[in-house]
């Protein structure tokens, strides 16, 4: 196993990443060997364990050739797994996010006249509805949310990945 799979395995966990897809790239240079697949997925799952993730997507692929990528290889008839496309394309990245406390991170704030004060940037956790009360977390002042506007209007909430 590389040096760099085993950092970044540990970056993951300390940022609570749960869910790890390990894409075992370059199968084409061992000939598009399951046996080799199987060694590299079992050496990672070892190493792994300690790590606690919820859960770890072992795909088979050749990024040079695009097997297993977006369509699936027809060089591997042993995997039967997903793609590497339908695993992302699957994976519920904010599990859990909705039931934490509101985190929103201020990434601008939006003053197009004196009668308008908006302050802009993604939810990055729990829910906020119109009406809510919000402390400040530097400074530890209230405010109470009047609108939650978007490019699209306005919204009856906002959830943990909406940019508002």
């Amino acid at each position: 196993m590389l040096t760099q799979t085993r950092r970044h395995s540990y970056i993951c966990a300390l940022l609570g990443i749960k869910h790890v897809v390990l894409a075992v790239n370059k199968i084409d240079l061992a000939e598009f060997s399951g046996e080799r697949f199987h060694h590299i997925v079992a050496d990672y799952l070892g190493f792994a364990e300690a790590l606690k993730f919820t859960s770890i997507t072992s795909i088979a692929l050749s990024a040079r050739y695009g097997d297993n990528v977006v369509h699936r290889s027809e060089r591997m008839g042993w995997y039967e797994g997903p793609t590497l496309i339908e695993q992302l394309e699957t994976l519920d990245v904010g599990e859990g996010l909705d039931a934490k406390p509101l985190r929103f991170p201020v990434q601008w704030v939006n003053r197009p006249n004196a009668d308008f004060r908006g302050f802009s940037g993604t939810v990055a956790s729990g829910v906020v509805q119109p009406g809510d009360r919000l402390v400040v977390a530097v400074s530890g002042r209230e405010s109470k949310v009047e609108r939650i506007v978007t490019a699209d209007g306005d919204l009856p909430e906002a959830r943990a990945g909406d940019a508002v």
